[in-house]
C-alpha cells in the first residue's frame, strides 16, 4: 500500500510578502501549477493507492475559476487513483467554497467536517480526515478521539500544528502534540501547515510534514517536497521526494570588502548555494560603511545578478 502525500501548494498565492514584480509573481504561480502536474505524475509513476492533500491547496480568497478547473481536470486525469483532500485554513470548507459549490471528479473525496471522519481506502486501511471550516480553527482535532475499528491500520490526514514546532510565521491552528497521535489509536499522521519538511517521532516515526512543494518566500528554507508513505512488512515507511524548482536565497555582505561593483556581484553569485534551483530569488543586504572608492552601480549589480 502506497500513498503520495503533499500539502500547502497555495495555488494562486499573490507572493505579496516577497515584494517581487508582477511578472515574476506570475511566473511563480505558473510554476505552482507545473508542480501539481509533477506531483500527480509521481503518483502514477509510483503506482500509489491514493493521493492525500493536507490543506492549503489554493488561496481561498484569491483562487480563480480557471485554477479550480485546472485542479479538477488534473485530478480526473489520474482516475481511478483516489485523491483525498483535508481543507486547511487558507482553503477552508464552507457552503460557498469551491469544495462545496462545484462537482468534483468522482475520484476526489473532500472531507467537509471539522470532526475526524473515516475514508476506507482498502480493506485494512482507514484514513481519518477533517476540514477546517473557518479560517482560525483552534481546537485540537485529536482531543477525545480514538480510532475504534479493530484489526485495521489507521492514518490521520489533517492540516494541523504540532505545538513543539511553534513558529512565528505560522499561527497555531488545530494544535496537537505528537503523543496525541498514538493516544488516539492512530498509526501515522499525514500533515500539512508547516512549510518545511519534518518528521514526528516517538520510539518510531509516527507522522510527517512534507513541507510546501515549493518555497513561497524568503523565510522558507529547508526541504520541500512530497511524502511517499509505504506500508511494508506491517510497518509504515516514509520517503521525502524533493519537488522544489525555485529557491529564495538571503545573503548578507559588507561593502567595505569590495573595490567595485563587479567584484561584489561575483562574490554574491559565488555565495548562491550550488543546489539552488532553476529559479533563484536573491535578497542581498549590504551592511557596513561604503568605501569612498566604491562607486556602487545598482543597475549594473542587478544586471550581473540576473544572470545567476
Amino acid at each position: 500500500m502506497k500513498i503520495l502525500h503533499f500539502s500547502d501548494l497555495h495555488l494562486d498565492t499573490p507572493f505579496a510578502s516577497s515584494y517581487m514584480p508582477v511578472k515574476l509573481a506570475q511566473g511563480c504561480r505558473l510554476r505552482l501549477r507545473r508542480t501539481l502536474l509533477k506531483l500527480l505524475d509521481l503518483a502514477v509513476e509510483y503506482e500509489v493507492d491514493a493521493v492525500t492533500i493536507a490543506g492549503d491547496l489554493f488561496e481561498g480568497n484569491q483562487v480563480s475559476r480557471d485554477t479550480i478547473r485546472f485542479l479538477m481536470d488534473s485530478f480526473a486525469q489520474i482516475a481511478p487513483i483516489p485523491v483525498l483532500i483535508a481543507p486547511g485554513n487558507h482553503d477552508y470548507y464552507s457552503p460557498v467554497s469551491p469544495y462545496a459549490r462545484l462537482d468534483w471528479p468522482g475520484n476526489v473525496f473532500i472531507f467537509s467536517s471539522n470532526q475526524l471522519q473515516p475514508f476506507h481506502l482498502t480493506g485494512e486501511i482507514v484514513v481519518w480526515g477533517m476540514a477546517h471550516t473557518q479560517p482560525n480553527q483552534t481546537d485540537n482535532p485529536l482531543q477525545g478521539f480514538h480510532a475504534s475499528q479493530e484489526g485495521k491500520r489507521h492514518i490521520v490526514l489533517m492540516h494541523a500544528s504540532e505545538t513543539e514546532f511553534r513558529s512565528e510565521a505560522h499561527a497555531q491552528y488545530a494544535p496537537f502534540q505528537t503523543r496525541d497521535i498514538v493516544a488516539a489509536g492512530l498509526d501515522f499522521a499525514l500533515l500539512g501547515h508547516y512549510h518545511g519538511a519534518r518528521l514526528l517521532t516517538l520510539e518510531k516515526t509516527v507522522g510527517a510534514y512534507p513541507g510546501s512543494p515549493q518555497p513561497l518566500n524568503f523565510g522558507e528554507q529547508g526541504d520541500h517536497g512530497a511524502i511517499l508513505l509505504n506500508l511494508q512488512n506491517n510497518q509504515f515507511q516514509c520517503q521525502l521526494i524533493p519537488t522544489a524548482t525555485q529557491a529564495f536565497v538571503h545573503l548578507n555582505f559588507n561593502p567595505e570588502n569590495f573595490s567595485d561593483t563587479h567584484s561584489l556581484a561575483e562574490a554574491i553569485i559565488e555565495a548562491v548555494p550550488a543546489k539552488a534551483a532553476e529559479a533563484n530569488f536573491l535578497r542581498v543586504n549590504l551592511t557596513g560603511i561604503q568605501p569612498i572608492a566604491l562607486n556602487l552601480q545598482f543597475d549594473l549589480l542587478r544586471e550581473h545578478l540576473g544572470q545567476c
